[in-house]
């Protein structure tokens, strides 16, 4: 890290502002170099850290552009090193050739994610934080964003931490009970260690499960409508979407394949799947329709079943035949504002993990009930504080960590000594560093910030 980078850090086309990033040993030095304020240049003991300088990039003769100036001395910058921003107006032309002029001074290209590897190695990030530098960016949905702002804050760091220090204090106790087993001293009974053992691997598995949780809802669940013709598929497909893109009408049959569309439900990526809808026909188009409105109902993380409960008859004719496909689902009782007298939502107590919600998409009524327990059966009530997100790197460790403890456990219960299982611990602390990346390989971080933009 003996040489000066440089690269532009805001996203590539046309913006109102471009910025150009320079970090390393000769950061200052090289950039005052095209720094000019009342035509004559600016001397690098004239720019005082962290003010802003209104000024004109000047190349030779020639004025590229009046931009603002920002030096952030070493080591207290973003990289740990002294590192500067050149504030241009969004022109890629423009930034293009402020970077050639920087170049031929004497900086050099930065790799992609050089700007935060530089600021692990001088300790200004641990590895889990840079690598939410990274999801940050690349967020798709609110959920997913808040998570990565929790962990560049040090969310997964400090469930390292708590892990290491219950870790070391156990590693200590072994090691005194065989260091010093000949003296009369007293150490923590059997049943006591397994209960703290136990106590970590309990913390480690909660990590990986609510990062599994975590993980689901960011890849987008798949919500499928599912229901007899003209029982509102469309319809609530459309209210909930709040646009036209299923087609309604009253003629039984109009949607003969699936229809699906994405969108964010409380910040969470979700896809509504609206199916053709199931009855018995002689026509060969819609029975492939019917088909695959069965695959999709199969395949569906959350199924809303919906009846149309102002018709008494087929309601009860439907329900008689698909009781399985009842069971943890959700039932949608729709054109409740005029439902048939027979309609009793109490019918269905007895059916096993199924929620019933009455709506109707005519009126709006029993719509805000619905989406809760859709979000209820998707188990994202609650906040993003309910899940950690670890990426595929760290939940590899965390892993480790866990059968590590689980061997420590078993022989435990074998009566191993000490001296036997105390290497299980060494291992899951030796992975807790790999986590934190100060257990590293130039290998892992190459490919860690391989995955970053260049001016990050």
């Amino acid at each position: 890290m003996n040489d000066t980078i440089a690269a532009v850090s805001t996203a590539s086309g046309v913006g109102a502002i471009g910025i150009v990033r320079v970090s390393g040993p000769e950061a200052l030095k090289l950039s005052s170099s095209f720094l000019y304020s009342k035509n004559r240049i600016l001397l690098p003991e004239e720019i005082r850290p962290r003010n802003a300088i209104q000024c004109v990039f000047q190349v030779g003769d020639r004025k590229l552009d009046q931009i603002l100036f920002l030096y952030f001395k070493g080591p207290n910058s973003y990289t740990g090193e002294d590192l500067c921003e050149f504030h241009f107006h969004g022109n890629p032309i423009l930034l293009r050739e402020a970077l050639d002029a920087l170049f031929r001074a004497g900086a050099r290209p930065a790799k992609q994610g050089e700007f935060s590897r530089r600021a692990f190695l001088n300790e200004k990030l641990e590895l889990t934080e840079a690598e939410a530098v990274g999801r940050l960016i690349s967020a798709r949905s609110r959920f997913e964003l808040e998570l990565a702002q929790k962990n560049v804050f040090g969310e997964v760091s400090r469930f390292t931490s708590n892990l290491r220090s219950q870790l070391i204090s156990l590693k200590a106790e072994c090691e005194a009970e065989i260091d010093f087993s000949t003296e009369d001293l007293t150490y923590e009974s059997l049943e006591e260690r397994r209960a703290r053992i136990e106590t970590v691997k309990s913390l480690c598995k909660t990590v990986i499960s609510k990062s599994d949780s975590a993980e689901k809802l960011i890849q987008q669940l798949r919500i499928v409508l599912y229901g007899e013709p003209n029982t509102g598929k469309s319809s609530l497909m459309n209210l909930l979407l709040g646009k036209d893109r299923s087609i309604i009408s009253e003629i039984p049959g109009t949607t003969r394949d699936y229809i699906s569309e994405e969108i964010l439900l409380e910040g969470i990526p979700v896809r509504l799947v609206d199916t053709a809808g199931v009855r018995e026909t002689e026509d060969k188009i819609e029975k492939l329709g019917i088909e695959r409105s069965e695959k999709e109902f199969r395949s569906a993380d959350i199924r809303l079943v919906l009846i149309d409960v102002s018709q008494k008859e087929e309601w009860k004719e439907f329900i008689k035949r698909n009781l399985d496909r009842l069971e943890g689902s959700i039932l949608v009782a729709n054109k409740i504002d005029i439902r048939d007298s027979s309609w009793d939502r109490s019918a269905f107590t007895d059916l096993k993990n199924t929620i019933v919600c009455e709506i109707s998409c005519k009126t709006g009524e029993g719509v805000p009930t619905l989406l809760g327990s859709i979000k209820e059966r998707a188990g994202t009530v609650g906040h993003s504080d309910d899940y950690v997100l670890l990426e595929e790197r760290q939940r590899y460790h965390f892993e480790t960590i866990l059968r590590s403890l689980e061997n420590t456990l078993r022989l435990l219960e074998e009566g191993a000594p000490a001296e036997i299982y105390i290497k299980e611990i060494d291992y899951a602390l030796s992975e807790i560093g790999e986590v934190n990346g100060r257990v590293d390989t130039e290998e892992i971080l190459g490919r860690i910030f391989s995955k970053f933009c260049v001016g990050k």
